[in-house]
């Protein structure tokens, strides 16, 4: 049986039997990998700490004919600040999520990993984690190969989207006032499109600088949700809590 060593993000974990977990690891080396790792439920196990989720670990696996098995494993990258917060802890859930309902086993992509991993590590540090988690979301897309058109109507290439639009998520884009007449796609505002194209490139260090209405923050949360749910053929169970905590929210 062949061992193999990854560097990985635990972007899942669900309990297989009592003490045991299967893992759903995002590698640089192999892609998305299923994995065992037994005994990790035990108070007194050594790879317990290294197997939690959003977890950046160095891996030992076992290659078996179904799913491999945790050998040995070591974290690099615990990021506690993501567990002593909910809404960060909520915002790194959403950054996993669509890397597992996205992404197929054993195809590698570096460009993702590295996004991932280093979207997590600014979560646990940036105050506009919110921004943080819509750039990731659409530079994601486009590195897979979804990039949306923010440019011009996907339906009948009008350039001229202001001061409405709104966003199909079955088309992948825009679609201009008069397209998106007696459709229910997602209204999506000039601002909202602008702020949109410049999370495609920016930088997450940056993302404290930016400055986005309340509106175009809404819009592209619905937007985002609606073109992730196309893509993965599911609901978001991380925004749902995220949503489901702010009802219990103090107004300050």
């Amino acid at each position: 049986m062949k061992l193999y060593g990854v560097q990985a993000v635990v972007i899942n974990s669900r309990q297989m039997r009592d003490a045991d977990r299967v893992l759903t690891l995002y590698s640089r080396e192999k892609g998305k990998i299923q994995a065992v790792a037994h005994g990790v439920s035990k108070p007194t196990s050594r790879k317990r700490g290294a197997v939690q989720p959003f977890c950046h670990s160095e891996f030992l696996l076992r290659r078996g004919r179904e799913l491999d098995t945790v050998s040995q494993c070591e974290g690099r990258d615990i990021f506690p600040g993501l567990w002593s917060d909910l809404d960060r802890m909520g915002c790194a859930a959403q950054v996993c999520e669509p890397v597992d309902g996205l992404t197929v086993d054993r195809e590698p992509n570096k460009a993702v990993f590295d996004l991932l991993l280093g979207t997590l590590r600014k979560l646990e540090t940036v105050t506009e984690f919110e921004l943080t988690v819509r750039g990731f979301e659409l530079q994601l897309v486009a590195l897979l190969g979804y990039r949306p058109q923010l440019d011009y109507c996907v339906n009948c290439g009008n350039g001229s989207l202001n001061p409405v639009a709104a966003f199909s998520a079955a088309s992948g884009g825009l679609l201009c006032k008069s397209c998106a007449v007696g459709t229910d796609e997602v209204l999506c505002s000039g601002e909202t499109a602008a702020i949109m194209r410049l999370l495609l490139d920016w930088d997450p260090v940056k993302m404290d600088r930016l400055r986005v209405s309340i509106r175009s923050r809404n819009e592209m949360r619905k937007v985002l949700r609606e073109y992730l749910q196309w893509l993965t053929e599911k609901r978001s169970r991380s925004l749902h809590f995220l949503e489901s905590i702010s009802d219990y929210r103090t107004p300050d």
